[in-house]
């Protein structure tokens, strides 16, 4: 099949690209910025003649672009979409329901809730992770340079300090007075949906946030079905949720472990309210040169997965996996469907329970370093490119 892949900067693209020609398929870039994501006619008019100069079958991208389902419509060819950010708001696009579309999310929780608004052709799709493009990093980095990222706990990830914030910038203080018990409860209780109380008892139906985050661009406009009060819950609170467990938990971490060990905070968030954690900071890192090496160099890798991601296995942790580093993470539905705790990772349920894991993990070297190398295993055998793909285009492995 000759497919047109959609180039918009993501991570993995030229990845995805190499895994997808060595399933047989033959790819053609394209590249152009989508402007709007329902209604972007440049890039229509500028696609549609390039797909039928260049004999394309089907059209791929990581992430969902409606304009590209109505694109696909149009020239009759399918769309397949490989969804690994969440909330990903364009799901909820009426041009979702289109019968060309199949549309790969990784968090099963998502999945369910689309099919219940009638998407027809989404399916549950984990992400992948091309473990032989990590490990060659790691294995050509030089002593020096390997080094430089060595530490016994590191965190890399985003603490939404800065413009992303949501909470705390459309909400006024009344509004913030009425939420922050439900935000509180929240943190670190992963058994339990208690967001969905402000949602039921009417708290989120206030015109004043919906207008606010009209002006910010967050609300969704007629060319999509999502619930407002269901868009600030994911924006905006479990935004919030994550910002509060992030900060409290690597505080918490430093303030019991930051004398004795090499602590190491990797993020692009503004710290400037947050003078510990600066302390540790230790700038951003890129994704494909230089996080590899924060993964393989620290003895404990932290995840904290971001709030909106209910059952799902964030790609962080694969990340951390396919690098051969050891994760500490807290325990998501489908970590425990796919790995098994305490042999391919170590998991938590608490601010507690997290500490007491570092603590262990950091006495207890041969079996840290058991965990990460089952990890990797099970990373490299379950989670590849050539999983994920023959899944989202449904194509059944030979002799099954």
């Amino acid at each position: 099949m000759r497919l047109l892949l959609y180039s918009w900067g993501a991570n993995n693209e030229q990845i995805l690209a190499r895994n997808l020609e060595r399933l047989g398929f033959e790819v053609v870039p394209f590249d152009k910025p989508c402007r709007h994501y329902t209604r972007d006619m440049e890039l229509a008019l500028e696609m549609i003649p390039f797909i039928h100069r260049e004999n394309v079958e089907a059209v791929i991208s990581f992430n969902y672009f409606p304009i590209l389902s109505m694109i696909c419509d149009t020239c009759g060819l399918p769309y397949y979409a490989w969804v690994y950010d969440c909330p990903h708001d364009t799901l909820y696009a009426r041009h979702a329901m289109l019968s060309c579309n199949h549309i790969g999310v990784f968090d099963a929780d998502v999945v369910k809730r689309l099919r219940e608004h009638g998407v027809p052709s989404v399916r549950h799709v984990p992400l992948s992770v091309d473990s032989e493009y990590f490990e060659k990093v790691v294995q050509d980095a030089a002593p020096e340079q390997r080094d430089t990222f060595r530490s016994d706990v590191s965190f890399v990830g985003s603490l939404y300090t800065d413009e992303h914030n949501y909470y705390d910038q459309l909400l006024g203080e009344p509004e913030r007075s009425m939420l922050d018990p439900f935000i509180e409860r929240q943190c670190f209780c992963y058994d339990a949906d208690i967001l969905e109380e402000p949602v039921r008892e009417g708290i989120l139906e206030s015109a004043g946030i919906q207008a606010r985050m009209e002006e910010k661009g967050l609300m969704l406009g007629e060319d999509y079905f999502a619930d407002p009060k269901e868009l600030i819950k994911a924006v905006v609170l479990e935004k919030k949720v994550t910002v509060e467990e992030r900060t409290k938990l690597l505080e918490e971490l430093i303030k019991r472990y930051g004398e004795k060990n090499r602590l190491a905070l990797y993020t692009g968030s503004d710290l400037w309210r947050h003078p510990l954690l600066g302390k540790y900071h230790k700038g951003i890192v890129d994704y494909h040169t230089q996080m590899p090496l924060v993964f393989a160099e620290s003895r404990i890798n932290l995840n904290i997965t971001l709030r909106s991601i209910h059952s799902g296995i964030p790609l962080r942790v694969l990340d951390i996996m396919a690098c051969g580093g050891f994760v500490l993470t807290n325990r998501q539905p489908e970590m425990e469907e796919y790995f098994e705790e305490g042999r391919e990772f170590a998991g938590f349920s608490n601010l507690e329970e997290c500490m007491d894991k570092i603590s262990y993990y950091l006495d207890h070297e041969e079996e840290r370093e058991s965990i990460a190398r089952e990890g990797h295993r099970a990373v490299r055998g379950r989670f590849g490119y050539r999983q994920g793909l023959m899944k989202l285009f449904d194509i059944q492995e030979s002799g099954q």
